[in-house]
């Protein structure tokens, strides 16, 4: 097995192995990596998460090292001891999500048996993919079971690393955009009764999530991505988002037969936060809210970007919005081994 490999944990709901290594209540570190920005969250969860959070644009991958050093020294994580056990998050431009029928394999021979099923969804040779495997829920694929098969090239992979490792950063876990926001979604609405859409928009991808509970139905990415954020590029694509938002949500409840869809929660930067909640306020049937409501309950916010700032969620600053929404999978990656235990603990 490959370095890059080895650093793999398995991207599953239920982290099982995460429990006993990193006890809950201990300071955690995820970090978000994408080609444009870089978000590192610290923090503990102890009933509410106590996060703090800088966010910073890069022009390049070669540009994280140097990025996560200020976020360190910012932070002030030179000597946090979370800086052995870090939860890498990756974005989604970095990496593919394939939903295929699970094949009729033994579980240790699960991993080899989709390396060529997903041969079709990415363009470059399976044999040079790094990939893990996560359910989905039973109830959602009407008894034929199938999974998501998550896939990255190994070579990206072992890239992103060497950047990590260089700034000082030991990472543990290796985690997908869309399980960390299905953590925050859990954090917030905890009961299976509860599912929950949630939006994320920035310049490099679109993600739209339906979760209930622990468990991961839906993930889809957004098309048609504007170039940039203006107005007439806003007018071009809030059409083709409602749709894609609508169509996301009537297969949830309609194809998966599971229950009528309670939430949709947005998040955007580039301060489009604002439109495309009242947009969709407008044009969905159900109650659509901006991720500072529903964080505002659930989390105490430290924003380093790069002054220091509590957050006060009912007067926040566009700049504000727009590095909470980019370093949003990073505060959902602090929550793995929370999740872990709690699930754990009502099995």
């Amino acid at each position: 097995m490959n370095s890059a490999v080895a650093w793999m944990q398995q991207l599953k709901s239920r982290f099982s192995q995460a429990v006993a290594t990193h006890p809950v209540g201990d300071e955690q570190i995820a970090v978000y990596l994408s080609g444009r920005g870089v978000a590192t969250a610290c923090g503990r969860v102890d009933g509410q998460m106590s996060v703090a959070l800088r966010s910073d644009p890069i022009a390049q991958l070669s540009d994280i090292s140097s990025m996560l050093a200020q976020q360190i020294t910012s932070l002030d994580l030179q000597r946090s001891p979370a800086r052995k056990h870090v939860n890498l998050v990756l974005a989604p431009e970095l990496y593919n999500v394939s939903l295929i029928d699970r094949p009729e394999v033994d579980d240790a021979e699960l991993k080899d048996a989709v390396r060529w099923a997903i041969q079709e969804h990415v363009d470059y040779p399976v044999e040079n993919a790094t990939l893990d495997v996560f359910e989905l829920p039973l109830s959602a694929s009407r008894e034929r079971p199938m999974v998501f098969v998550v896939s990255l090239k190994t070579e990206v992979l072992k890239t992103l690393q060497s950047q990590v490792l260089a700034a000082g950063l030991q990472p543990a876990s290796i985690d997908a955009a869309e399980l960390c926001l299905r953590n925050l979604a859990w954090q917030c609405y905890p009961h299976a009764d509860q599912s929950i859409a949630m939006l994320r928009l920035t310049r490099n991808s679109g993600l739209i999530n339906i979760s209930r509970g622990d468990e991961l139905y839906l993930a889809r990415r957004v098309s048609g991505l504007p170039d940039e954020f203006s107005e007439p590029k806003w007018a071009d694509f809030r059409e083709r988002m409602v749709l894609q938002v609508q169509r996301s949500i009537d297969y949830y409840e309609s194809a998966m037969n599971q229950p009528h869809c309670n939430m949709l929660v947005v998040a955007c930067t580039h301060d489009w936060s604002e439109r495309v909640t009242e947009y969709l306020t407008e044009m969905l049937p159900i109650p659509v809210r901006s991720i500072a409501e529903v964080l505002a309950g659930e989390v105490t916010l430290q924003l380093h970007n790069p002054d220091v700032h509590s957050i006060d969620w009912r007067s926040l600053e566009p700049a504000q919005v727009n590095a909470i929404a980019a370093g949003l999978p990073a505060l959902g990656g602090i929550l793995r081994h929370h999740i872990a235990h709690s699930v754990e603990q009502a099995a």
